[in-house]
């Protein structure tokens, strides 16, 4: 005996849940509304008020960078200029100083000589600096102290003493006196002393003070200073 068909059975979709899918549509439309219209704002739209879309505006941008940079290298140009032009100055300038200074002192040891050679109302002294100088600093080479010493008048005796050697100057912003050596001396004419000076680190040198004081103690001393040369750069 045959079996008999069972019958089909087509189940449709229920009013819930075409409600939760209508709900998740809406909400889907919501956000991607949102979302295009953030992107507009932001300037990624296909009209002309995007920031990247205008190629005018960028290069007229661009233009006035390029024009900024430009003029900003020509002044840096003008200012190398006006420096070296100042610096050029300032080391003429420190020469002259240096040259009149070294003059001034050529003369004073002259005077002091002559002094002693035609005498004065006091004692004259037992020695005289004839020349006095410091070379080296300017043409990069170590300091080198040339001191002549000589006996003023008519030379009888031997005279004997000691030199001392103070360099003045600025340590840390403070003037400061350092004593560099102190050396004997013994002639009847005349006599050359060269000594090499070496500058104490941190200390910047301006002037050099050479003291003779006679081993006769009724013999006044001598003290002259002259100013340090200027190194040249």
């Amino acid at each position: 005996m045959a079996e008999e068909p069972r019958p089909i059975v087509i189940r449709g979709v229920g009013i819930p849940r075409l409600r939760r899918i209508g709900v998740l549509a809406t909400l889907g439309l919501l956000l991607l509304g949102w979302g295009l219209f953030a992107l507009g704002r932001a300037g990624f739209g296909f009209g002309d008020t995007g920031v990247f879309s205008d190629a005018a505006s960028l290069r007229r941008a661009v233009d006035a960078r390029d024009a900024t940079i430009n003029q900003l290298r020509r002044q840096v140009a003008e200012l190398d200029t006006l420096k070296a032009a100042q610096e050029q100055e300032r080391r003429e300038v420190a020469e002259t100083i240096g040259e009149l200074q070294a003059e001034v002192a050529r003369q004073r040891q002259q005077l002091e000589f002559y002094k002693g050679v035609v005498g004065a109302a006091e004692a004259p002294p037992e020695v005289a600096i004839r020349n006095l100088r410091i070379d080296g600093p300017q043409t990069g080479s170590p300091p080198m102290l040339r001191l002549s010493l000589a006996q003023p008048g008519n030379p009888r005796n031997t005279v004997a003493g000691r030199v001392g050697v103070t360099l003045e100057g600025l340590q840390a912003g403070r003037a400061v006196r350092l004593p560099l050596f102190e050396i004997p001396y013994s002639f009847r004419y005349f006599e050359n002393i060269e000594r090499e000076l070496a500058v104490p680190r941190g200390v910047t040198a301006e002037r050099l003070a050479i003291e003779i004081q006679p081993a006769d103690r009724g013999a006044r001393p001598v003290v002259q200073s002259i100013p340090w040369p200027q190194s040249r750069p």
